[in-house]
Formats: C-alpha cells, structure tokens, sequence
C-alpha cells in the first residue's frame, strides 16, 4: 500500500516524524510542527522552522496486520530461531500459558512496530505511546479491548512497555486482533 513518509531533517540530523494515508494528513502535520516549534521564536532564530526542514516520500508500506497475522509470521519476519523446548521446562506450570503468550505478544507487537517504524523510547517524553486498555465482561469470559491509553512519559505498572504502539488505532487493532493471547497472559485459569 503506498503513503508518505515525512521526516524532519534540521540541524544535520534526521527524524522520521510518521507515515501518512494521503499528502495533505502529512502536511497538516508539519505544519503543526512548524507552528508549535515557531511559536515562540524569531525568524533568525537558528531553531526556526520552514517546509524546506523536512523531506516527503512516497513509501511502499506494509499492511502489517494483515501480512503479520500471528505469531508465525511473526517468527518467520524477524528470523527467530525455535528456542530449546527444555528451558520450558524450568518455568512454572501454572504460569507456562501466560508466559508463552505474553512472549507470544511481544514478538508479534515488535514486529508490528518496525513495520511501522516506531521505537518506544521512554526517555522522550514528547513521544506518544499508545496501550490497548481492557475490561473485563462476564458476557466475553474474558478481556475485551475497550478502549487504549496513551502516555507521553511514563508507564503504569500494570501495562508493558513492550506491548505499546505508535498511534491510538494500531493499539487497538493489536488489542482486538489478539484478545484470546491477552486473556491467555491476564486471566489466572
């Protein structure tokens, strides 16, 4: 599927801002930039923003949830070699089913986010980390995602930071598209 890719080249240093649908979503978001950065400077100021800051790209981008649809084409993307069945041996009956789909969901959400050009970094607090967020429904027998949660700066306790994607709707997606590994990692059954 093809988009645009806008990055922000200033100062000698490049920093891919996102991936757009369409041309004008990816030039409402460098104006955005611009104007936020710009606000409180002059236009001699080195730290000064224009157009001519970033670049566009025209991308063949991948439809990650439907090329990566579980955890063998997970597998198969990021070339895992199958780990030694013994070590699960060492792991705690009780605990063995949620700690195969919790990695389970690590390795699927790591690949969705490189497809995705997106690395978590914990110590940038202007970067935006969405969460599936879930409650529980007696009518499911499960986890349902509900909704997802957002953080610029720090993560709770009770969410992973491993498991956090680039935007609201990729959260989501992952919430859904995976909800029986979610209730395999957070129901004791």
């Amino acid at each position: 599927m093809r988009k645009f890719q806008l990055t922000k080249v200033f100062g000698g240093e490049s920093e891919p801002i996102g991936t757009f649908d369409t041309k004008p979503q990816a030039a409402n978001e460098m104006e955005e930039i611009i104007d936020s950065n710009n606000d409180d400077l002059d236009e001699d100021d080195e730290d000064y923003l224009t157009p001519f800051d970033f670049t566009l790209k025209e991308v063949e981008v991948m439809d990650v949830n439907k090329e990566i649809p579980d955890y063998e084409a997970a597998k198969r993307f990021i070339g895992l070699v199958p780990i030694v069945k013994t070590t699960i041996s060492a792991i705690n009956p009780k605990h063995q089913k949620a700690l195969i789909a919790l990695n389970t969901l690590f390795t699927i959400a790591e690949v969705w986010n490189k497809a995705d050009n997106f690395v978590p970094d914990f110590s940038n607090r202007n970067q935006w980390k969405w969460f599936p967020w879930f409650r529980y429904s007696d009518d499911a027998a499960g986890f349902v995602c509900a909704s997802t949660h957002y953080t610029a700066s720090g993560a709770n306790a009770n969410i992973g930071s491993r498991l956090c994607f680039k935007s609201e709707e990729r959260a989501t997606q992952f919430g859904k598209q995976f909800i029986d590994l979610w209730n395999d990692y957070l129901l004791f059954r």
